[in-house]
């Protein structure tokens, strides 16, 4: 088997992934993953974003001292897509109904329009906002370096 080829989804789970070990970096691996239908929709895709060549790779720590060309199962640590995820719809949805009970509250009225739309674009200008800060704590997140994936097992 062709060790650069990059093993397909059959054996991805919601849990974990088995990729190929392409490089080490200290005490961490660089792992190329297969790109699969549910990449586009995943909260964890702005580290394992396609390369030039359209490859996926991310770093994963390596407790088990896998070597280069290792075929690995990695899983998420610490629930860091469900961080993720909050930050990416639970953030923006709050601010969303905080912005609406705010202009509810506050009784703004503007002759001819009615009221529930003034508080839906309160509402939208909530999620806006929500969504802003969502993407600076995210990317934040990102630029901290911490390896959110973890090698478990070595795949012969």
């Amino acid at each position: 088997m062709n060790q650069n080829k990059v093993p397909e989804m059959d054996h991805r789970t919601s849990e974990s992934e088995i990729g190929i070990i392409m490089s080490l970096q200290d005490s961490d691996a660089i792992v190329e993953l297969s790109i699969g239908e549910t990449c586009a929709s995943c909260g964890a895709r702005m580290l394992c974003v396609p390369d030039g060549t359209g490859k996926r790779r991310l770093r994963a720590s390596n407790p088990l001292n896998a070597k280069i060309g290792s075929k690995v199962t990695i899983i998420e640590k610490s629930n860091f897509l469900l961080k993720v995820s909050f930050l990416q719809y639970g953030l923006p949805l709050i601010f969303f109904f905080i912005f609406i009970f705010s202009f509810y509250f506050a009784n703004i009225s503007i002759l001819s329009i009615p009221d529930e739309l003034i508080w839906f674009s309160g509402g939208l200008t909530g999620l806006i906002i929500g969504a802003i800060i969502s993407r600076y704590f995210i990317e934040r997140l990102v630029e901290k370096g911490e390896c959110f994936f973890e090698i478990v097992a070595i795949v012969h």
